[in-house]
């Protein structure tokens, strides 16, 4: 069975239409050869790097298609759609709303043509200056890798380095020429920081080896403007997040919540740019598989959405307060909180109360096929490496009929193990225990403190060795 609190979809599928703005509508015409004809095409724009939002429709008709609104277009990047893998995009500034369109399909940018949009016209001599400049580049590696005699390697990569330098030097000026064009802030928002050659010493006289990725990191959005929210309507924003979190942060849960913290601070210039980035970087980490980061989405609930998130209604600030509830009491590293269950007897147990270097608790439904799957393994599991260590391995169901419970016991022979169930129905476990789907597992260590959660029995022995060399 599985029974998933969704939390994140729900709110991001209502978040476009929240910051809407009324004006004099928008006109936008596009011929383009090679497009479907008589076929409906959508205009969308994009909302992170994966996915896009449709905003209007068009027919084609001899190569034209209109797209045509009462209210002008948010600023961001736009795009034609004619399938979800053949679309061409383009910039939309906010101010200019009526505007055309002329291209081929067998090469967008390089013959593409906008009457009415100085935006898009700075935005493509760019690209395809970035095109030429690709070509000069591959063709310099082409022949970087024939090469053996080493002077003639370094005479080829001094032509990189100054290419590289010429590209630079480009979007830098485009840059300065138009300072308040949105395709500007669009070239910058791709630009790494810049590294410092000269690095400064330690106390000892040392080269300060850690210098450079803590500067690259500190400045990483130099360059990003998170008080327009036209970036959201781009790939950039979420590109950049999520290469931060997983280039620049070290995942643990601790290093993860400052960093978050850091990001969102920067984005809290804009309460529509805030609200994105909390969903991008909350939504990686609500139900992550990763052991030992389950407290990043607790904080982030906690210390945002509860705290700042004034977008929200009551009902879904109650999903977020009762997702903490449950989520908090047994994020890892934490004792793991009282349960008294039953044996065959009716004898109150506690789960816990055996000793053993690991506790592995496995709550499972009688009727889940995945449970009777895994109850042979967990048997062999038991058996084997109860041998190496001593450990107590609860099975517990969470059904209330005594007799699926008992004959689950008798079919997959798990007399071995400590076998409970809630006799007198006073648990909830999806509520108490984050039981949404069968089987769940957790492991507790030897003072009962959660070192891992939902792992298949497969792991278990692979992550008790992985947790030895780690531990302090």
């Amino acid at each position: 069975m599985l029974r998933r609190i969704a939390l994140l979809c729900f709110l991001f599928s209502q978040f476009s239409s929240v910051f809407g703005q009324k004006g004099s509508g928008y006109e936008i015409t596009v011929d383009i050869k090679g497009a479907p004809e008589n076929r409906y095409v959508h205009l969308a724009h994009y909302y992170g790097g994966s996915q896009y939002i449709k905003i209007d429709s068009a027919q084609v008709q001899n190569g034209r298609m209109v797209f045509q609104g009462a209210e002008p277009l948010k600023g961001g990047m736009y795009m034609v759609v004619f399938s979800p893998s053949r679309y061409y995009d383009f910039v939309v500034n906010g101010q200019e709303n009526f505007f055309s369109i002329s291209a081929d399909t067998t090469d967008f940018v390089r013959t593409v043509r906008f009457t009415g949009s100085p935006e898009n016209e700075i935005l493509f001599d760019y690209r395809r200056y970035i095109i030429q400049q690709t070509q000069k580049a591959q063709q310099l590696n082409k022949q970087l890798s024939q090469i053996t005699d080493s002077g003639q390697q370094a005479q080829v990569r001094n032509q990189l380095n100054l290419l590289q330098k010429e590209v630079k030097g480009m979007s830098d000026q485009l840059i300065q020429k138009y300072p308040l064009s949105f395709s500007a802030k669009i070239i910058k928002a791709n630009q790494d920081p810049e590294i410092p050659t000269e690095l400064p010493k330690l106390p000892d006289g040392r080269v300060d080896s850690t210098y450079l990725i803590q500067f690259y990191k500190n400045h990483f959005f130099d360059h990003l403007d998170f008080a327009d929210p036209r970036m959201i309507r781009t790939p950039f924003i979420q590109g950049r997040v999520d290469r931060f979190f997983k280039d620049l942060v070290y995942q643990v849960a601790d290093s993860i919540t400052l960093d978050a913290d850091r990001v969102l601070q920067k984005a809290k210039v804009d309460l529509e740019m805030y609200r994105y980035v909390l969903y991008l970087i909350s939504n990686k980490y609500e139900n992550i598989d990763v052991v030992g980061l389950d407290g990043v989405f607790v904080h982030l609930a906690e210390n945002h959405y509860l705290k700042n998130g004034t977008w929200l209604d009551d009902k879904q600030r109650k999903r977020f307060e009762d997702r903490v509830k449950v989520l908090k009491p047994l994020v890892t590293g934490k004792v793991f909180p009282d349960l008294t269950l039953y044996d065959a007897e009716v004898r109150p147990v506690k789960i816990g109360s055996h000793s053993g270097a690991y506790k592995f608790l496995v709550f499972y439904s009688p009727d889940c096929s995945h449970c009777k799957e895994s109850a042979p393994k967990i048997v062999k599991f038991y058996q084997e490496y109860s041998k190496k260590k001593k450990i107590a391995l609860y099975m517990i169901s969470t059904d209330f009929d005594a007799g699926k419970w008992a004959s689950f016991i008798k079919t997959y022979q798990t007399g071995s193990l400590i076998n409970l169930w809630d006799a007198k129905r006073q648990t909830d476990f999806l509520n108490q225990f984050d039981v949404y789907a069968t089987p769940t597992t957790y492991i507790l260590d030897s003072q009962n403190r959660i070192i891992a959660k939902r792992l298949p029995v497969e792991d278990f022995e692979r992550f008790i060795e992985f947790y030895e060399r780690n531990k302090k």
